[in-house]
């Protein structure tokens, strides 16, 4: 009887003792594929972003030859030379080509940036956009204009009042988020868009230039507070380097 109570015990303890070292060097490994991953992803976006590899042991990931999807996110990430953004993406079939190295190759990856009323703002506050608008209502906007967005639209009003009220929807192509005047309306009445024309050649439109791991732009979405962008991409690789 004694023997048996006292074979369990030590059995636990053994196990324990096993674990350890399994639990080190998991931690070890997380921390040298986070390090990694983290510094080529703030190489491409400006800050230090937080890396989520999953509740599977990333050893048993390993040991598979790929990664689960990698969760990565930041704020005040600067991309495509937007207004700082809160950016959260996921990195999906990721091989780390060299271990000893730390590099690896990216399948695919999702990219969603969420840029709140005081960056938009400044995306819209161009040549392009709000200055080129008809005189009257640019100058009624002034150069830091007051920025609402709502589901599927974005309002623009004077910094306070409601004297002139001009609403764009976004539009999304691979490489740049472009802006069309959809209503306007002087003192709460509705204004014939013909009163809103741009100026000629004029084009309200921001280019996202040298965006990070080769992504594109799949989709831009005005939704209730925030303009969401949807970025896409495919067959890119990291190293502890960048």
């Amino acid at each position: 009887m004694l023997l048996l109570m006292w074979l369990p015990r030590r059995l636990l303890v053994l196990a324990i003792l096993l674990a350890i070292p399994a639990v080190a060097v998991e931690l070890l490994a997380r921390k040298l594929v986070g390090d990694a991953v983290a510094s080529a992803v703030q190489t491409r976006i400006g800050v230090s972003p937080h890396i989520d590899f999953g509740s599977t042991p990333l050893l048993v990931q390993l040991a598979g030859g790929k990664l689960n999807d990698v969760s990565v996110h930041a704020s005040g990430a600067r991309i495509g030379g937007l207004p700082p953004v809160g950016l959260a993406a996921t990195l999906r079939d990721v091989h780390m080509t060299h271990i000893t190295s730390l590099e690896g190759a990216i399948g695919s990856l999702s990219v969603q940036a969420s840029l709140g009323p005081a960056a938009v703002r400044d995306l819209l506050a161009t040549a392009g956009c709000v200055r080129s608008l008809p005189v009257d209502l640019a100058t009624a906007l002034t150069a830091h204009p007051r920025v609402d967005v709502f589901p599927g639209r974005i309002d623009l009003l004077p910094p306070s009042g409601r004297a002139v009220e001009v609403r764009m929807r976004p539009a999304a192509a691979p490489t740049e988020v472009s802006f069309t005047v959809i209503g306007l309306s002087r003192g709460g009445a509705p204004v014939a868009s013909a009163a809103i024309a741009p100026a000629p050649g004029s084009r309200c439109a921001r280019s996202l230039p040298n965006l990070p791991f080769g992504v594109s732009l799949r989709s831009a979405t005005a939704a209730s507070g925030a303009l969401e962008l949807s970025f896409v991409g495919s067959n890119a690789s990291f190293s502890a380097l960048g």
